[in-house]
C-alpha cells in the first residue's frame, strides 16, 4: 500500500522534511504532495513520487510572535496544506496530512491503515490530550499536524472557516477543527500517535515521559507502539523550542537503541543538523 502523504516544506523546514520522510519511508511506502515555496520546488523537482504545489512566497512567518506580518504569513502558509489534500484526495480518494516537524519510529500500525482506507469515514483527527481544558480553550482541542482526511466537503468548510478565523475569534486553522469535524463522521487517532511535546510538559501530564520505554528493541508508550513524535529539532525558531525536553529524550533513545533502523534515523539526524550549520 502506498500512502498518500501531505505535508507543508519551506526553505525554513526543509530539514524536518528531510528527517519525515526520511523516518517514514523505513516503513511505508509513500506518494507526497508537498505545498511548499521556490526553494524546496528547486531541490525535490526530480525526486520521484512527489507532487509538488509550489504556493508560498515567504516562510518569514511564525504564530507565537508578535508582528502581525508574520501572523499573517503564518497563515497564508498554514492554509496550502488544503491545497495539497485536495490535489490527494482527487488522485487517490484520501489523504494524510503531517507537519514536516515529525519523526517517526514505528511503523502505522495495520488498524489505522484500515481506518486510512475506510471510504465511510470523512476524517480521522487529533486530539491535543493535554489535560488542560484552558489551553485548548485558546488553541483548540484538537492538533492538525496531523489528520486522514476523505471528504472534499469538510476540507473546503474547514479551508473557509481558517481563513476566516479571526472574525470568529478562533486560532487560525487548528480551533476551526473543532466545529467543523461535528457534522461529519470522524475517528480519533489513539495517544501513540502525533506524540507531541504539549502532551508531557505539564505538571498533570509529565509523569507520562515515564511510559516512553524500549521493548523488543522498539520506542513504545506504556503498551502502544510509539509510532511519532511531534516536535521541532531542526528549523531555527524566532521562540523558545519548547518541545526540546522530549527531543533530547528520543534522540538519545534512538541513539543509544540496537535497532538497526533507529540508529539509520539518528545518523540521518546528525547529517542533516551538519547540513544545517555549515549553511548558516
Amino acid at each position: 500500500m502506498r500512502i498518500p502523504v501531505c505535508t507543508v516544506a519551506t526553505q525554513r523546514t526543509y530539514g524536518e522534511f528531510l528527517l519525515l520522510r526520511y523516518s517514514l519511508e523505513k516503513y511505508h511506502d509513500c506518494v507526497w504532495y508537498i505545498a511548499c515555496d521556490t526553494f524546496v520546488s528547486q531541490k525535490l523537482k526530480d525526486t520521484p513520487h512527489t507532487n509538488l504545489l509550489p504556493l508560498i512566497d515567504t516562510d518569514d512567518c511564525d504564530h507565537n510572535v508578535a508582528s502581525v506580518a508574520k501572523r499573517k504569513n503564518f497563515l497564508n502558509v498554514v492554509l496550502t496544506k488544503f491545497d495539497a489534500c485536495k490535489k490527494s484526495i482527487e488522485d487517490n480518494g484520501w489523504a494524510l496530512f503531517l507537519d514536516a516537524d515529525m519523526v517517526f519510529v514505528n511503523p502505522i500500525e495495520e488498524r489505522v491503515l484500515d481506518m486510512m482506507r475506510h471510504p465511510g469515514l470523512d476524517a480521522i483527527i487529533s486530539p491535543h490530550m493535554t489535560n488542560s481544558p484552558q489551553i485548548e480553550s485558546q488553541h483548540g482541542y484538537y492538533n492538525v499536524g496531523m489528520f486522514v482526511l476523505r471528504s472534499v466537503e469538510m476540507l473546503e468548510k474547514w479551508r473557509t472557516l481558517s481563513t476566516n478565523h479571526q472574525q470568529y475569534g478562533l486560532y487560525y486553522e487548528q480551533q476551526p477543527l473543532e466545529y467543523i469535524h461535528r457534522n461529519f463522521l470522524t475517528a480519533n487517532f489513539p495517544i501513540n500517535y502525533n506524540l507531541g511535546w504539549w502532551r508531557f510538559n505539564l505538571p498533570q501530564t509529565q509523569k507520562r515521559l515515564t511510559l516512553l520505554k524500549s521493548s523488543g528493541g522498539r520506542l513504545c508508550f506504556g503498551d502502544l507502539p510509539a509510532v511519532n513524535f511531534h516536535f521541532h529539532t531542526l528549523k531555527d525558531l524566532d521562540t523558545e523550542n519548547y518541545g526540546k525536553f522530549l527531543v533530547d529524550i528520543v534522540l538519545n533513545r534512538l541513539k543509544t537503541s540496537k535497532n538497526e533502523t533507529y540508529q539509520q534515523i539518528y545518523h540521518k539526524y546528525k547529517e542533516l543538523a551538519s547540513e544545517n550549520n555549515s549553511i548558516k
